[in-house]
């Protein structure tokens, strides 16, 4: 499968019908051609040319600035701060649909805490690892603490990938809290937190 492929088809499968979406920052616009009425932003006006050849409606913005309101926003592969600060400034979609390559966790943490529900999450086979993939809408999320960070949702679910995703990010921690000991002490206790979390929920699936 090409790359990307897996996590574009994620990022389809938790779109919504019949609404209008934005796409930010859409690259080469793989995902806005596959969405009826979609329309593709990117900050740089030299992307209009390939958005243009696919048929895909094109504004050249930052962020969701340019936009009254928005029904629902795409906002994928930029980094966990980058994305915080789109949906801080706004205008706030009715749904977005999120995908934070860096840290994840640090961004269902951050919705969780600035009026953000978890509505449905999934995973994407993405080089040795994952990609993960939020969708939100405004509102209050029960979750919290590692729980949240992990995914309240991905965490009960029966997604294929989950094992082999919370294993890698078992093994990483585990690592990363031998390998920093005494020298990185806050480090090594948040990793040791997580391997002690990580290591419980894979005993649980291993369990049902």
């Amino acid at each position: 499968m090409k790359k990307g492929r897996a996590r574009r088809e994620l990022i389809l499968s938790l779109v919504p019908a019949g609404r209008q979406v934005i796409d930010v920052g859409a690259d080469h616009g793989h995902v806005a051609a596959r969405i009826d009425g979609a329309i593709a932003t990117e900050r740089m006006p030299h992307r209009r040319a390939i958005a243009a050849d696919r048929g895909i409606r094109w504004v050249v913005a930052d962020g969701l600035a340019p936009f009254r309101t928005v029904d629902v926003a795409i906002i994928a592969g930029m980094g966990s701060k980058t994305i915080e600060g789109i949906l801080t400034r706004g205008p706030a979609p009715q749904v977005a649909i999120l995908h934070a390559p860096d840290d994840p966790q640090r961004l269902r943490t951050w919705l969780g805490a600035n009026g953000w529900r978890i509505e449905d999450e999934g995973l994407a086979p993405e080089g040795r690892a994952f990609a993960e993939v939020v969708r939100v809408v405004p509102g209050a999320e029960a979750a919290t603490g590692l729980t949240l960070a992990y995914g309240p949702l991905l965490l009960r679910s029966r997604d294929p990938h989950l094992r082999a995703h919370l294993q890698h990010h078992h093994d990483y921690h585990a690592d990363l809290a031998r390998q920093v000991g005494d020298s990185a002490p806050a480090v090594r206790d948040d990793s040791l937190q997580r391997v002690t979390f990580l290591a419980a929920e894979l005993a649980r699936l291993d369990g049902d």
